[in-house]
């Protein structure tokens, strides 16, 4: 039940409206001014004067109101104010003046109402108690649910970036070996390069002091001794070399002439060491003059 619905059974039973204040229950015990509790206004005469005082009849019509009736439930009020109530909470508009006057209730009859009255805002409260308490359990689950997520969103928010940093770590780790991978193969590269090149320096340096030593023994051998015949290895730009053992008196001509069928196209003949080109002026003279004998290595330029 409201408190409007407590209000109109106080009221019902006979405490003045203005004092009926449910916060304050200890007003109900005084009048108002000029009533009295559950009867007639203190100032009115005990007797009613009529006309027709000595047989008490009233004609039709002469029927004076003594409460308001609510034509949709059939309702009795004592006055307008609950009969507004009453509209206020059922919805009901229509009223109308009824000539039924309201019983008043005994000293005993609003005893047993107020203590009911009583009764009934003790239940209200416990009943707001609970159900303040369930609410509180409910927004207690409600946190408690939330904050679950939450930790649940953070605990998964966490993992998926410790998964990146792994990822990104073993990306790091795998360019970073890659790298190192990349820079010993290019030191392997260097050093094979850089063996090559003394492997052929050396070579380079090996065949330069054979054919000094060649060309040394030739100069002391014709010193010590007159040769008639020279040996002469013949390096052409391809293929392998023309060894020809020529008279000492043969011409550069003659060694030219032998060396053309085995070439294709125009070329020189030279010393591979000291470096010599024979052109067209050395054609007429001997390999003796030439310092071709004994022996010598020869190289045919294109």
């Amino acid at each position: 039940m409201s408190s409007a619905s407590d209000h109109d059974v106080l009221v019902g039973m006979g405490f003045p409206a203005d004092k009926v204040l449910l916060a304050h229950p200890g007003d109900l015990d005084e009048p108002a001014e000029g009533e009295t509790l559950g009867g007639e206004p203190s100032g009115k005469p005990a007797e009613a004067s009529s006309s027709k005082e000595d047989d008490g009849e009233i004609q039709d019509g002469e029927q004076t109101a003594q409460s308001l009736m609510c034509d949709e439930c059939q309702k009795l009020f004592r006055d307008a104010s609950a009969a507004e109530r009453h509209a206020t909470k059922t919805g009901h508009v229509q009223f109308s003046e009824s000539t039924t006057a309201i019983k008043p209730l005994t000293e005993e009859e609003k005893a047993e109402k107020l203590a009911e009255l009583k009764q009934r805002l003790a239940e209200k409260r416990e009943l707001r108690l609970l159900q303040e308490k369930e609410e509180e359990k409910n927004r207690e689950k409600i946190r408690r649910k939330t904050g679950k997520e939450l930790t649940d969103a953070r605990e998964k928010l966490e993992e998926r970036e410790m998964q990146k940093a792994l990822l990104a770590k073993k990306k790091e780790k795998e360019e970073e070996r890659l790298a190192k991978a990349k820079i010993k193969e290019q030191i392997e590269a260097d050093k094979k390069e850089r063996a090559a090149k003394r492997e052929a320096a050396k070579q380079a340096n090996l065949q330069h002091r054979q054919e000094e030593e060649a060309a040394e023994a030739a100069r002391v051998a014709q010193a010590s001794k007159e040769y008639t015949e020279a040996r002469l290895q013949i390096r052409r730009p391809d293929g392998q070399p023309i060894t020809h053992t020529f008279q000492s008196t043969d011409t550069l001509q003659v060694v030219y002439d032998h060396v053309t069928p085995h070439i294709i196209g125009p070329f020189q003949l030279a010393t591979t060491f000291p470096r010599r080109i024979f052109g067209n002026s050395e054609m007429g003279k001997t390999l003796k003059e030439l310092g071709l004998v004994p022996s010598a290595v020869l190289v045919a330029i294109s």
